[in-house]
């Protein structure tokens, strides 16, 4: 069996693949000025096992053969905790993991713009969970600030994101792969923050021993 590098997501890169199998075609124009072609391959990882679809096309006009992956390649991966996100916060808020896998799906599709809408969408409804509706991004941020669940600098984090959504869904704006990487980081930290850190700060305090007073000693 043939074998070929390509790239797979779940172990990260290229790795090598088993060839499974492999369907052909090409084509010419009636002239013969320009020529092209299709090539589907189906590639069995070496080392997890994964099964995807490699499709290269090729024209003759382009200085090099296209390829793309089925599944896409993951843009990137998600944090540690995502897996067990829902479980952690509980159903009520289970709108955040949904969304959240939402905004992943277009970045690894190539969506930017629908993924800066809902970073800005998962992050309003964040909002209105802790401290109500109040009826516009600005009230909700300084309600969202003065009742403790974030700091002054990343209250201006969030204003920076909610702005980038706000542009892509009305000022034509495509937001570039460094600036989703931007806005994911600060979106999972905001969420790590809020929902996770309580728990784990709760769990240490249980682990951690008190403190024995002079007058016990």
């Amino acid at each position: 069996m043939n074998t070929t590098k390509a790239h797979c997501n779940t172990c990260g890169g290229d790795r090598n693949h088993e060839v499974l199998h492999k369907a052909s075609s090409s084509w010419d124009s009636e002239d013969g000025y320009v020529s092209g072609g299709d090539s589907y391959e189906t590639l069995q990882c070496r080392g997890c096992e994964r099964i995807h679809l490699r499709h290269t096309s090729w024209f003759s006009e382009d200085d090099k053969p296209k390829t793309t992956y089925f599944p896409p390649p993951i843009f990137r991966k998600p944090p540690e905790w995502f897996e067990d996100l829902w479980i952690d916060i509980g159903t009520e808020y289970r709108f955040i993991s949904d969304l959240l896998q939402e905004v992943y799906i277009a970045t690894q599709n190539d969506l930017p713009r629908l993924a800066a809408m809902g970073v800005r969408a998962l992050l309003e409804q964040i909002m209105i969970s802790r401290v109500g509706d109040l009826g516009s991004f600005q009230a909700h941020l300084n309600a969202f600030e003065a009742q403790g669940f974030v700091t002054a600098m990343q209250r201006k984090q969030l204003e920076a994101i909610l702005e980038a959504g706000h542009a892509a869904a009305h000022r034509a704006y495509k937001p570039g792969s460094l600036t989703l990487l931007t806005l994911l980081d600060l979106t999972e930290h905001i969420i790590e923050s809020v929902f996770l850190h309580e728990d784990k700060i709760a769990h240490l305090r249980q682990k951690v021993p008190r403190r024995i007073a002079k007058d016990d000693a």
